[in-house]
């Protein structure tokens, strides 16, 4: 934790592995890991890769409530759920850490999974409206304020996708319920 003039930026915890170099012969030699912004006004979480962990909550508790999460939500495979949330699971990560409005990242830029790029675009806009979450997506580049986001306007072509129940992403190791 640092305190830059009125703003405390604390490192939290990440779910993600740590092979990520390519001349590294043995892996768990980088830290992944999130990032709490906090003014005298506004608080700010940035989830960083990240795979869901029941820490989530803690960070809710002992550093939000926030009133913008940016989460990562794409890039996503069953078989890499246990480093990267998916869309469902970054909207319950939402929920954990006490966020009022809920920006999306980690998608769309470059093709890394194997879905669609807009399918978390897609899959957030289903699970924020199913469980009434305040979402904006903005376009590359694009402002919005915070304090009074506009509704999310599909920007991104109408293409197929799949939906939670056809692509299911769920990390191992949490407790039911």
């Amino acid at each position: 934790e640092v305190t830059v003039g009125a703003l405390t930026i604390t490192a939290t915890p990440a779910r993600h592995f740590s092979g990520r170099s390519l001349t590294t012969v043995y892996g768990n030699h980088t830290l992944w890991a999130g990032w709490s912004i906090v003014g005298p006004s506004h608080r700010v979480f940035f989830s960083g890769d990240t795979a869901m962990f029941p820490e989530l909550a803690e960070i809710g508790r002992r550093l939000g409530p926030f009133d913008v999460t940016l989460i990562e939500s794409g890039a996503y495979d069953a078989l890499w759920a246990d480093v990267h949330l998916g869309p469902e699971q970054a909207v319950l990560a939402h929920r954990m850490l006490k966020g009022r409005l809920m920006i999306p990242s980690h998608w769309g830029t470059f093709a890394l999974g194997n879905h669609g790029w807009t399918e978390p675009a897609e899959r957030l806009c289903t699970a924020c409206r199913d469980q009434e979450i305040l979402l904006a997506i903005p376009r590359p580049g694009e402002r919005i304020e915070p304090v009074s986001p506009p509704a999310v306007q599909r920007w991104w072509p109408d293409i197929p996708w799949k939906t939670a129940q056809e692509d299911p992403i769920v990390s191992s190791g949490l407790e039911p319920g």
